[in-house]
């Protein structure tokens, strides 16, 4: 299904409308708006709920934390990442994950940046260099 570029401003409007003044989506707010297009189906109306589901994944990718650690994390450390995060991006949702393989360290990856500060991807770099 194709999406012109008038709905996809269309989705952009509604977007704004459902984002309260802080800055973060206002869940009440989209599904109302959602709600009314649904009822009023205006023109090309799937497309429209289709650009605006992919509008809010993108958002809530932005304001979704993944914190992966080669060991879990005692409740002071995930409280000093939390700091460290909410001091650059308020209003973050966090997933902790533990993942061996990372030998010691941790990723924090936030949208579609990732922080990569384990012994795993140093050791990668070390090798890409020697050989």
């Amino acid at each position: 299904m194709k999406i012109t570029k008038e709905v996809q401003a269309q989705a952009r409007r509604l977007m704004r409308l459902c984002t309260g003044a802080d800055g973060l989506l206002d869940e009440a707010v989209l599904r109302r708006v959602t709600a009314e297009v649904e009822t009023r189906k205006p023109r090309n109306y799937v497309q429209l709920l289709t650009a605006l589901t992919a509008l809010v994944r993108l958002e809530q990718a932005r304001r979704t934390a993944t914190v992966t650690s080669a060991v879990p994390l005692t409740a002071e450390q995930q409280a000093a990442v939390r700091a460290k995060l909410d001091a650059r991006r308020p209003g973050l949702i966090y997933e902790w994950h533990t993942d061996p393989a990372l030998i010691a360290g941790m990723t924090v990856k936030v949208g579609d940046n990732v922080t990569d500060a384990s012994v795993k991807s140093r050791i990668e770099r070390l090798s890409r260099i020697s050989s």
